[in-house]
C-alpha cells in the first residue's frame, strides 16, 4: 500500500520526553519502510529539528511557546491551540501521538487516527503526581470529570483508536468509552544499543528523578553487598551517576551490567526494560506494573515478581548465581519485536484496515 503522506501530530517535542521520542522513532520507522512522513509540532527544543533532517523527516514547527493560555485550554478541553496546525495538513492521513493533542481532531478533516499513550487525565489520579503539584491539584480536581468527558467526545470522532501497550488500552477504554482497535508498541531504535553477552558484576538502576519509587528496597539491596549503579536519586551504600548521563555512558552502562532493577509501580509502556534487553541485559521488575510486565518475559529475558520481598530474592539470588549464557541473546531477540520497523510496520497495517 502507497501513501502519498503521513502527518504525525504532537504538541512539543523535547529530548528526554516519551511521548516526543515515540514520534521521532514513528517517523524513522516509516521512512524506512518508504513513506513520506511529516511531523506537525506546536514547538521543539533546539536538536531536533536538525535530527529529523538528517533522517530526511519534515518537521513543522507552529513555534508557539507553551503557556498559561495553553495550560487552561487544556484544562478546559479546549481544542483552540491546535487550530492552526489544520493549515500544514493535508489530505491524507494524520496520527495523534501525543496525548495533549487530542482536540485537534475538531480542525483535521482528512482521515485521522489516535494512537494513545495512555488517559491524559489518569494522572492527576496518581497520587506521586497529584501530591507534589500544589495548587494545581485543586484547579484540576475541579475539572477533572469534565475534561475527561470532553476528552472522550473528541476521542469517539477519530476514525480509529490505538494504544501503545495492553495496559494503555484497558485505561483508554475506561476513561474514553471506546475500545482501542489494536496495540502498537513505541518503536525504539534497537541498533543504537550496544549488545554484549559479557557482564560486569554490578546492577543497574534507572529512577525518575521527581517521582523515585521503592528506595527502602534499594536500600536494602545495595546494603547486602550488591553493587548499585544509580542513576536519578542517590541511595545510601549505591554509587550515584548523576540525575542523568549522557548517551553513549548510557549505552555502556545497559550492556555491561549484570541485570538491571526496574522496581516501578506502573508503566504505560516503559523504555528502560526494552532498552536493557536490546544491551542482552534481563530485567527485574514488578508483575502488575503494566507495560514491563509486557515486555519482559519471565524467566527468559528478566524475572516479573510480586512484592519487595521477592524482588529482593531474586535481585540476590541473580547476582550471586548469574543465569544462562544464551539469556542475553534472548534479551536482544525479545527487544527486536519492538524496533523500529516492525512496530511501524504494525502501524501501517491498521492504517490500511482503517480504510
Amino acid at each position: 500500500m502507497h501513501y502519498v503522506e503521513i502527518s504525525l501530530i504532537t504538541t512539543y517535542l523535547k529530548k528526554f520526553d516519551g511521548q516526543s521520542r515515540a514520534t521521532i522513532n514513528f517517523a524513522k520507522g516509516l521512512s524506512k519502510h518508504g513513506v513520506k512522513v511529516k511531523i506537525v509540532s506546536l514547538g521543539l527544543e533546539d536538536g531536533i529539528k536538525e535530527e529529523l533532517k538528517n533522517n530526511d523527516i519534515e518537521v513543522i514547527s507552529l513555534d508557539q511557546p507553551r503557556s498559561v493560555y495553553y495550560d487552561i485550554s487544556l484544562l478546559f478541553g479546549s481544542p483552540s491551540p491546535f487550530k492552526k496546525i489544520a493549515n500544514y495538513v493535508n489530505d491524507s492521513i494524520s496520527i495523534v501521538t501525543n496525548d495533549e493533542a487530542v482536540p485537534v481532531v475538531n480542525s483535521i478533516k482528512g482521515r485521522i487516527i489516535y494512537w494513545s499513550q495512555g488517559a491524559l487525565m489518569s494522572v492527576f489520579l496518581w497520587k506521586p503526581f497529584y501530591a507534589k503539584k500544589g495548587t494545581l491539584k485543586r484547579l484540576v480536581s475541579l475539572f477533572l470529570v469534565r475534561n475527561s468527558h470532553r476528552f472522550s467526545d473528541f476521542v469517539s470522532k477519530y476514525h480509529m483508536l490505538l494504544a501503545n501497550s495492553n495496559t494503555s488500552a484497558l485505561v483508554v477504554s475506561l476513561f474514553y468509552n471506546r475500545v482501542p482497535q489494536g496495540v502498537v508498541y513505541p518503536p525504539i531504535d534497537i541498533d543504537s544499543f550496544k549488545y554484549s553477552s559479557e557482564k560486569e558484576k554490578f546492577a543497574l538502576v534507572i529512577l525518575k528523578r521527581s517521582y523515585p519509587t521503592h528506595i527502602d528496597l534499594l536500600r536494602k539491596i545495595a546494603n547486602s553487598g550488591i553493587k548499585l549503579k544509580v542513576i536519578g536519586y542517590k541511595i545510601d551504600g549505591a554509587e550515584y551517576l548523576g540525575d542523568r548521563v549522557d548517551e553513549e555512558r548510557l549505552r555502556d552502562l545497559y550492556s555491561s551490567a549484570l541485570v538491571t532493577l526496574y522496581p516501578v509501580d506502573f508503566e504505560y509502556f516503559g523504555y528502560i526494560p526494552v532498552e536493557s534487553m536490546a544491551s542482552g541485559t534481563p530485567v527485574i521488575a514488578f508483575k502488575y506494573s503494566g507495560g514491563p510486565s509486557e515486555s519482559i518475559i519471565h524467566d527468559e529475558t528478566g524475572w516479573l515478581v510480586s512484592n519487595e520481598k521477592e524482588f529482593y530474592e531474586v535481585t540476590l539470588k541473580v547476582y550471586e548465581r548469574g543465569y544462562e549464557e544464551a539469556l542475553p541473546q534472548k534479551c536482544r531477540n525479545r527487544a527486536e519485536y519492538f524496533s523500529l520497523l516492525t512496530q511501524s510496520k504494525r502501524l501501517l497495517s491498521y492504517i490500511h484496515q482503517s480504510e
